[in-house]
């Protein structure tokens, strides 16, 4: 009678082994489907201010360039040949000041948003407050420097009658500079007006 009960109990218990598998298989599947999807509605509002900060930092970076390689050949009072460089002009190496804050900040920001969105974790209030805040420090920073170097190059065209080549070459590319850092704080002010948008959610967080 033993015998005949043994293959019984022991279908009857792989039975529910299996049963009990597969169960706890679908349990985790549930899961992770469900965690897969909170996670991605939880990241969309991040997509967009992420890619505002890399279009910034692309034409700070760019700018950057620009202005730090633009000089000219030119001779000082007693005749001697001297190299003028953007850093020799205050409003130019405010634009520089500018450039490389901005560049800083915004690769800052685009390293935390990649990390949140690599580790799913909700962004916490103190950073929040930082980001909100240091994006409007940081767009008044590009602004400003965006306005010295193009005002700088204008007042330089305006009073100057006779102004030689090389001259009038290092103001253009200084100009492009600052156009670029300009329209490099037009993208920083997207970018603030999404993380004023995001702070009462991540705020809360």
């Amino acid at each position: 009678m033993d015998q005949n009960q043994t293959p019984s109990s022991t279908t009857t218990m792989n039975q529910n082994q299996t049963s009990s598998t597969t169960t706890t298989n679908q349990n985790q599947t549930s899961s992770t489907t469900t965690t897969t999807v909170s996670l991605m509605i939880g990241l969309k509002p991040l997509v967009a201010p992420l890619v505002m900060r890399l279009i910034t930092f692309i034409f700070l970076f760019v700018s950057l360039i620009v202005i730090a390689t633009d000089s000219f050949d030119t001779f000082d009072i007693y005749g001697f040949p001297v190299k003028v460089t953007s850093n020799d002009v205050y409003a130019y190496r405010y634009m520089l000041s500018a450039d490389v804050i901005g560049m800083t900040y915004t690769l800052l920001l685009v390293v935390l948003t990649i990390l949140q969105v690599a580790s799913g974790n909700p962004i916490g209030s103190g950073l929040a407050y930082f980001e909100f805040y240091s994006d409007k420090v940081i767009l008044f920073l590009l602004a400003t420097g965006a306005a010295a170097g193009l005002g700088l190059t204008v007042e330089y065209n305006r009073i100057m009658d006779d102004i030689t080549q090389d001259l009038q070459k290092f103001l253009n590319i200084a100009n492009t500079s600052a156009s670029l850092l300009l329209v490099g704080s037009i993208f920083s002010v997207i970018s603030s007006f999404f993380s004023s948008l995001n702070l009462p959610k991540r705020s809360s967080s």
